[in-house]
């Protein structure tokens, strides 16, 4: 059983050679060749499985022929991103959907899809099955990913049908190949999911792709890093990665430790062990680090990461217990996972500390309000949960007729965490606040709190 909450399992990263732009904390990313439009054009607010998608845009709009619109709400593109800067296109356009005014058909709807977790009936009649195919499960940023993809589906009348599987983080890769095989005997459109075995599962998806059954998968959910031994190549063997451009943000992360450690001791923690996620930023981030700072316990080779938690609290725990006592004065941390950290911290003394980042769920940011300790800082880009929006729109522009990029990267930008960052009102504190699930919606997932 995991934990409550997993930062983002096991998958790939597109690692470049030389990564452009400023390495301090908070620079972003190269900007993407695409030129985002924002004309304004019609209101992309959809009613989803109870009525009828308006998308529209106007002439100027690139996507509007397509039926998107990229006329974005510049709030919730700020809320998903952070102040970053060029976004492409198709992310601008899956964001537009996320500003669907939600009337309770449709949440009682989106709730009925996402209890159900096997198969639902949207309630259009519409032709198209939408597969979601998940490596992992059972923790909050899976289930609010999955609340993502299925809200998205539900402003497209043309998806009467989604289906969904979920692994589990099974050991064996036969059980998410087993998903995506049953996809395909299914007769779904496509698939989007997070491909948690990596290169594993090439055979399955490129089967899917031969079937014309394209996959997308989300949040730099690589299928092999470029250039990896089996490694499949978006655009030729699936039709397109969603996903940070993950060697910049290693590289953000170097600029944050870099200025706020200058010289001495950090522990760098990863998820399942030589994941292609952790790899890439990984791989990118430790050589840039400042020539004073150490890494315990460095990777063996390029090839392989260090820190493996798994992204589970209490490996997390253990492992930088473990580090701790043998290095009681490690001066940062860098890490995608923040409710991890704050479990491997809790109780824990600090005294000066830089952390790095990349998801931001406010158990760690109310820790560190709490210890109200001006040498503590912590740095964070953002949950990404809204990604698996952008691959179902995606998906619907290639069945529309739309050249899809075969990467299309989401910027990121590195936000010192404030006060502000820890909302007491907060559904669930495990919940990251970059997620477009509206509120309402949560707290029917999470009725707890």
């Amino acid at each position: 059983m995991r934990p409550r909450v997993i930062s983002l399992i096991a998958v790939l990263a597109l690692v470049l050679a030389a990564c452009t732009g400023d390495v301090a904390g908070t620079t972003t990313t190269a900007a993407p060749e695409e030129e985002p439009t924002t004309t304004a054009g019609a209101d992309p607010t959809t009613t989803a499985a109870v009525a009828t998608t308006t998308t529209g845009g106007d002439a100027e709009d690139p996507l509007a022929e397509f039926g998107e619109s990229t006329d974005a709400d510049p709030a919730l593109v700020e809320k998903a991103l952070g102040p970053v800067g060029e976004v492409p296109d198709i992310v601008l356009a899956s964001i537009a959907r996320a500003g669907q005014d939600l009337d309770q058909a449709i949440i009682d709807k989106a709730i009925e899809c996402y209890t159900n977790a096997v198969e639902c009936d949207t309630g259009t009649g519409g032709d198209v099955i939408m597969g979601y195919a998940d490596g992992g499960g059972l923790n909050v940023w899976r289930q609010v990913t999955r609340m993502e993809a299925i809200l998205q589906a539900l402003t497209y009348p043309e998806i009467g049908t989604i289906v969904m599987r979920d692994a589990q983080w099974s050991t064996d890769p036969a059980v998410p190949i087993g998903d995506i095989n049953y996809m395909v005997e299914r007769g779904v459109t496509f698939i989007i999911g997070y491909p948690d075995w990596g290169i594993a599962l090439g055979d399955a998806i490129k089967a899917a792709e031969a079937a014309g059954i394209p996959y997308v998968p989300y949040s730099a959910g690589w299928v092999g890093l470029p250039g990896q031994d089996g490694a499949l190549v978006p655009g030729e063997d699936y039709l397109a990665i969603v996903g940070e451009d993950l060697c910049a943000l290693g590289e953000s992360f170097s600029g944050v430790i870099n200025e706020g450690v200058g010289e001495g001791t950090i522990g760098v923690l990863g998820g399942t062990p030589g994941n292609a996620l952790s790899l890439g930023w990984q791989q990118c981030h430790i050589p840039t680090l400042a020539e004073g700072i150490d890494v315990i316990n460095p990777p063996a080779d390029p090839n392989s990461t260090t820190g493996d938690t798994y992204w589970a609290n209490d490996i997390a725990r253990e492992v930088v217990s473990g580090w701790l006592s043998t290095n009681p004065d490690i001066a940062g941390f860098s890490y995608e996972y923040a409710d991890g950290l704050y479990t491997a911290l809790d109780g824990v003394e600090i005294d000066e500390m830089t952390i790095a980042i990349r998801t931001d769920e406010q158990t760690l940011f109310c820790d560190w309000a709490e210890r109200n300790n001006p040498n503590y800082r912590i740095w964070y880009s953002a949950g990404g949960n809204f990604q698996s929006r952008t691959a179902v729109t995606a998906q619907m522009l290639n069945l529309a007729g739309y050249e899809v990029p075969d990467n299309i990267v989401v910027p990121h930008v590195m936000r010192e965490v404030t006060a502000a960052d820890c909302n007491p009102d907060r559904v669930t504190p495990t919940v990251s606040n970059t997620s477009l699930v509206p509120d309402e919606v949560l707290a029917l997932m999470y009725p707890g709190g």
